[in-house]
């Protein structure tokens, strides 16, 4: 099933709202992108701040699925576009802090996003495509996501080593404690 796109040659001419017809826009609600845009905030970060990237990520797919109706897909094609090459963007700063490897990763994702929104400018999108965009955003969340808690035990798993006077022959042991006070953490925040 495709949905249908609207572009600017497909799209009605933009009007000011008559000033004799409330009632006219109180049936016709409107689809607004949020007041910080996704762009904005990844700018606004340099992908440096693992947790308000997912959410900005998460956010994106949310509205990727949900849309329902032209307006509201052209609307966030464009919004997850501007995301995706906000991120591309970003990357190519010499201080984002994201590792070689994944920056190159991250632009052939961008890419593909890209060549994915473009034609869906020629007039419609099949709803695989917008399910394809929306997972893309919430597998690279989930990355960051997990990169983090990654981090945060390996850095216990060394404070641990360190307190106890840096045994030989005990890593296993000192990661999975790290693991368990880190996921006695997260269990307490969600």
């Amino acid at each position: 099933m495709a949905t249908k796109r609207k572009t600017a040659s497909s799209a009605a001419p933009a009007t000011a709202p008559a000033a004799t017809a409330p009632a006219a826009a109180a049936t016709a609600p409107v689809f607004e992108a949020p007041v910080e845009s996704w762009a904005d905030t990844i700018l606004r970060t340099n992908f440096a701040s693992v947790e308000q990237d997912s959410i900005v990520l998460l956010q994106a797919a949310s509205a990727l699925l949900e849309s329902d109706s032209p307006d509201k897909v052209s609307i966030t094609l464009d919004q997850n576009l501007k995301l995706w090459i906000a991120i591309k963007t970003v990357l190519l700063n010499s201080d984002c802090p994201v590792e070689p490897e994944v920056k190159a990763n991250l632009r052939n994702l961008a890419q593909y996003v890209v060549s994915t929104t473009m034609l869906a400018t020629q007039g419609a999108i099949e709803t695989s495509k917008l399910v394809s965009l929306a997972r893309l955003n919430m597998n690279i969340a989930e990355g960051l996501l997990s990169g983090q808690r990654n981090r945060m035990i390996q850095e216990r798993a060394y404070q641990i080593w360190e307190e106890e006077g840096r045994p030989d022959g005990r890593e296993q042991e000192h990661w999975l404690r790290a693991e368990a006070e880190v996921s006695g953490l997260f269990k307490v925040q969600a």
